[in-house]
């Protein structure tokens, strides 16, 4: 699975092309390393950076990613999270790390994982964190709303440095919540159509 970025359109121009009704959760848009795990029957087998290198060997010393979860039902899980330092200090050695790997981490620098999206699920969104929740992981903060002006007044406390705070952010992500609205918009070659990034 390939680990995509946010598109950051106009919100009001996303949503006009979003089904009425639709309903939406949003994130904070952790400031954070974006890693892909595999799962095959229960046990970590693999995991990838956005460049798609392997870390493997570095992912299995961080406490917050389960090296195994209880997946009775399916052969192969594959997920995706974010990599973040809790203590809001840079886990990038510089701007040239983003583009290699994870091997330059410093070990003083606490660490911490959160889950927020299952590949290939048919569940949607809410169902799938606790799926994710389910497995051990920690998951973002999500709010729901099917107001698309909630989603501004969210936005606006981010700003003002009223909401999502005790992380470290870029701004927050609204996404649709049902799997039938996600699999109707797809995807661009790089990005979710049915994400947005405010930042």
């Amino acid at each position: 699975m390939r680990l995509l970025g946010l598109d950051k359109e106009c919100f009001s121009h996303w949503w006009s092309k979003l089904p009425e009704g639709s309903t939406l959760i949003v994130q904070p848009k952790i400031d954070g390393f974006a890693i892909g795990l595999r799962y095959k029957y229960g046990q970590l087998v693999y995991a990838y950076s956005r460049e798609k290198k392997e870390i493997i060997e570095n992912i299995r010393t961080i406490k917050s990613i389960p090296l195994s979860i209880d997946d009775s039902l399916k052969v192969e899980v594959e997920l995706e999270g974010i990599l973040y330092s809790p203590s809001f200090r840079s886990i990038f050695s510089d701007k040239q790390f983003l583009s290699n790997s994870i091997y330059e981490i410093d070990s003083k620098v606490p660490l911490s994982f959160l889950a927020f999206q299952i590949f290939c699920s048919s569940s949607d969104e809410l169902s799938d964190l606790t799926q994710l929740q389910n497995w051990g992981f920690d998951v973002p903060i999500t709010l729901r709303t099917d107001d698309p002006k909630q989603v501004k007044i969210w936005y606006s406390q981010w700003v003002n440095n009223e909401l999502f705070s005790n992380f470290p952010t870029n701004g927050i992500v609204a996404k649709c919540n049902s799997s039938s609205t996600k699999s109707f918009l797809g995807f661009s070659s790089t990005y979710p159509n049915w994400a947005l990034a405010l930042t």
